[in-house]
Order: C-alpha cells, then sequence, then structure tokens
C-alpha cells in the first residue's frame, strides 16, 4: 500500500525524533578523555625547543585556536636564549642600560619571527579552553640560522662596499644610508660576532661599519667664502655667505649644514643642503648692529644625516658623540648715516619744527645711527610730513582750544626710493588758546618720536 501524505510527515517525525533523542542521550553518556600529559606537566628535551600556550575557547573556534597558537609560538620563540658573545654590538651596547635593554628587545622579536621549521606535536581542547604543543629541533634551528646568518654578512658587506663607493663620489648621505643598512642587515644577530675577511684583513662587520661612518662625518671640512661678513647700506644689510664642504679634497654633495646667528633679538636657525660643487648660501639679514661680537655658527646636521638614513636610533649612541667641523664668521654692521628734515609741503611753522627734528636725532643716535647736516653724502634721509588740524568755529563753543597733529616719517635710499613709511598717531593738544594747543601737540609728538620712532626707522634700515 503507498502510503500517504499524512503517513509520511508521521514518519518523518518519529524518525527526526528517535536520532535527537539518541544523540542527546550519547552526549549524556560520554565521557571527556584526560588531558595530555603535556598540558600537565611541561616536557623536558635535549634535542627540541617546545612551546606551549592555550587560549580560552570563543563563539569563533578560528580564534581560540588562533590565539593558542600565538602564544605557543611566543613560548618557543622565549626558549631559544640569547647568548651574548663576548665583543659582540650587542655586548658593547651593555654600558648603556637603555640601549641594551632596546638591543635584547630587537633580538628577542627577531627570534619570534624566525623560528621556521617547527612542527605540531600536538593540539588539545576540551569546553573551556584549546592546546597547542610546539617543538623545534635545536640542530635544524642552528642549521636554518647559520645560513640566515651568511647570507645577513654578505648582505652588510654589499652594504659596505656600495657606501665606500658613495663617500669615494662626495654623496655623504648616501654613504651613510649604505653603511647603516649594512649594520641593520646583521640585526638578528647583534648577539654574536659577526666576522669576515675584508680588504686582506679579518673584521667584526658592525663595529667596522659604524667606525666607518664615524670617520666619513670627521672627515667632513667646511670653509666660508670670506673670513668676516660686512654688512651696510651699500649692501641693504644683506650677505650671502658662501659655505663649501668637502670630504678627502671633493665636495661633499647634498651634505645638511646648519648655521646660526643673531637676527636682531632673536636667534636665526636654519638647515640648507649643499650642491653638486659642495657650495651653500646662508643668507644674513636683519643683524642688530648694537650686538656685540655677533657671529655666524655653521657646522654639519648629523642628527639630519641619522634621521634621512633612517638609522635606528641606537646606532649614533654606539658611535658616540661626533663632533664635526664647525666654521665661526664675524659679523659687523656699518651703521648707516641719515638726514634728517621736516617736509616742505608740512603746516608747522619754522619755528616750532626745532623740538620734532630734535626728538628724532636724538633717537636715531641713541640707535647708533650717525646724523649728518646735509643729505648729499647720507646713506638715508628721514622727512617728518606734519599738518594739523584746527576748527575755529567749534572752538567757540569751549573755552579750551584743541589742535590735532597727523603725519607720516618717510625714509628714503640715497637713490630718492621710499623705503618705509610711519604713520603718526592723531595727536591731541588742548589750551586755553590755538598757539599753546599746537606746542602741547608738538612737544607730544616729539616725546613719542624720540621713545619709539627710532627703534621702528632702524629696524626697518636694517
Amino acid at each position: 500500500m503507498i502510503p500517504n501524505r499524512a503517513n509520511i510527515s508521521l514518519i518523518l517525525s518519529v524518525m527526526a525524533f528517535g536520532w535527537l533523542w539518541s544523540g542527546c542521550a550519547g552526549n549524556r553518556g560520554a565521557e571527556q578523555l584526560p588531558p595530555p600529559d603535556w598540558i600537565e606537566q611541561r616536557p623536558l628535551s635535549q634535542s627540541y625547543f617546545i612551546g606551549i600556550g592555550s587560549a580560552v575557547q570563543t563563539p569563533m573556534k578560528g580564534d581560540a585556536l588562533a590565539n593558542a597558537k600565538k602564544r605557543a609560538a611566543a613560548d618557543l620563540a622565549s626558549e631559544i636564549a640569547v647568548k651574548v658573545e663576548s665583543a659582540s654590538l650587542l655586548e658593547s651596547a651593555e654600558n648603556n642600560g637603555t640601549v641594551s635593554e632596546r638591543f635584547s628587545t630587537s633580538i628577542s622579536s627577531h627570534a619570534e619571527e624566525r623560528i621556521a621549521g617547527f612542527e605540531v606535536v600536538d593540539i588539545w581542547e576540551d569546553e573551556s579552553r584549546v592546546h597547542v604543543y610546539y617543538r623545534l629541533n635545536k640542530a635544524r634551528h642552528a642549521q636554518l640560522r647559520e645560513a640566515r646568518r651568511t647570507t645577513a654578512m654578505e648582505s652588510a658587506l654589499a652594504e659596505y662596499a656600495m657606501g665606500l663607493a658613495a663617500r669615494n663620489a662626495g654623496h655623504i648621505q648616501q654613504a651613510l644610508n649604505h653603511l647603516g643598512a649594512g649594520v641593520m642587515a646583521l640585526e638578528e644577530f647583534w648577539n654574536e660576532v659577526n666576522r669576515k675577511e675584508l680588504e686582506g684583513q679579518m673584521v667584526t662587520i658592525e663595529p667596522h661599519l659604524l667606525r666607518t661612518m664615524r670617520n666619513t662625518v670627521l672627515a667632513i671640512q667646511l670653509d666660508g667664502a670670506v673670513d668676516a661678513v660686512e654688512l651696510s647700506a651699500q649692501n641693504n644689510f644683506k650677505f650671502p655667505l658662501g659655505l663649501h664642504a668637502t670630504i678627502d679634497e671633493k665636495p661633499a654633495i647634498g651634505l645638511p649644514l646648519k648655521y646660526q646667528y643673531h637676527n636682531g633679538t632673536y636667534m636665526k636657525r636654519a638647515t640648507e643642503f649643499t650642491d653638486d660643487r659642495g657650495d651653500m648660501v646662508a643668507l644674513i639679514s636683519g643683524v642688530n648692529g648694537e650686538r656685540p661680537n655677533n657671529t655666524l655658527s655653521a657646522e654639519v646636521d648629523t642628527e639630519r644625516l641619522w634621521k634621512a638614513a633612517n638609522l635606528d636610533d641606537v646606532l649614533p649612541d654606539l658611535m658616540g658623540e661626533v663632533t664635526t667641523a664647525s666654521l665661526r664668521i664675524p659679523i659687523h654692521v656699518a651703521m648707516p648715516t641719515v638726514h634728517i628734515a621736516i617736509a616742505e609741503n608740512s603746516t608747522i611753522e619754522p619755528t616750532q619744527q626745532d623740538g620734532v627734528l630734535t626728538a628724532l636725532r636724538n633717537a636715531m643716535r641713541s640707535e647708533g645711527f650717525e646724523v649728518l647736516a646735509t643729505p648729499q653724502t647720507a646713506d638715508y634721509s628721514i622727512e617728518i610730513d606734519l599738518r594739523h588740524n584746527y576748527n575755529a568755529q567749534s572752538a567757540s563753543y569751549s573755552q579750551f582750544q584743541t589742535v590735532y597733529l597727523n603725519g607720516t616719517l618717510r625714509t628714503r635710499n640715497a637713490q630718492g626710493e621710499v623705503t618705509q613709511e610711519i604713520v603718526l598717531d592723531r595727536t591731541k593738544g588742548v589750551h586755553l588758546n590755538p598757539e599753546s594747543a599746537m606746542r602741547l601737540a608738538l612737544s607730544k609728538t616729539a616725546e613719542s618720536l624720540e621713545k619709539t620712532a627710532g627703534k621702528k626707522v632702524a629696524a626697518a634700515l636694517q
């Protein structure tokens, strides 16, 4: 008899229930196997490095297993002890605790990265954790590591050769880049003495490369185009100072030179790079002529050299302090001569001009300028254009009279070109009569000129 649809549904329901029941019964009855011995007690081996890691179970099974594997790998790496050999680069760093710690951290990280060749011994898990057991054959590890060390030494020596070639061509930055790269090629093996025959003798590679870097920088020579810088009105108080850098009597190309000098009341600092001829120009301007013993100092910017080479920041510490060639060039300022006058179209009377002129002359002399009686030989001429404003009609409403002075202080060079204009503040004079009000306004103007105008003009002229 062919079963109908109702019968078929009933049969399937019964079968499904039976499977579910049997599964639940099986789980209740199944016993968890005991954990393996390697979980309870860490194995010991003369032939293998051991790594064991575990992680808490998560809803994502793969995450727990991945974390356990990572911890097992880290544990395996920790078994590979870093033995510091005498006369190694790492030993030389131990005089400085901070450097030594950073080197040790670097070595340890390399150990974790380079544990190729390990094998999975076992993976065990229960409802709460996943456990992973790795081991690495000690002889195989040593073989692989020695092969990497040989390759690293060859790479370091190749960088050394390129560094020497760059130095011979005058490219200092490229030379340091290659030499530093040679040291970094052996970073995994800084705890060992890495010796190779080089130029007919056995050398320890990393210290040799570091000495070469140091000697390269120490071999740089600096010269200035002049023995002293002279600033005057004739060169507009600006001077392009040429600096020349050489190494082994050849131009030092692309070399960062830092220089500094007092720019007014501030210290100007800058770094420029030498060109293909080993030349660099430092433009000197804004120097305060009253500052005694002002000098330009220049030297190789070693900090920029290390940074541009992308060297590990511990390398400069290992090389010690490198005192490079430096220059000190005196800067002399010849204070300009000036002539001071009232503008022809000024509205103040000749008899009222003396106080203003005297005040401005005193201000310029206090700034170190020589004031000349005639304009013909003066480096600069300064004219004051003063205009007064007096409204007699409005004054009739008050017993006090008011005068306003407006003006412009204008500086010209020997060619008659205006180099500076200073607008004088609107100065008010109030008194019982216009003449006295005018005198008061002029007195205030003179006082202001003597206090501030000299510094403003001096700053512009220098």
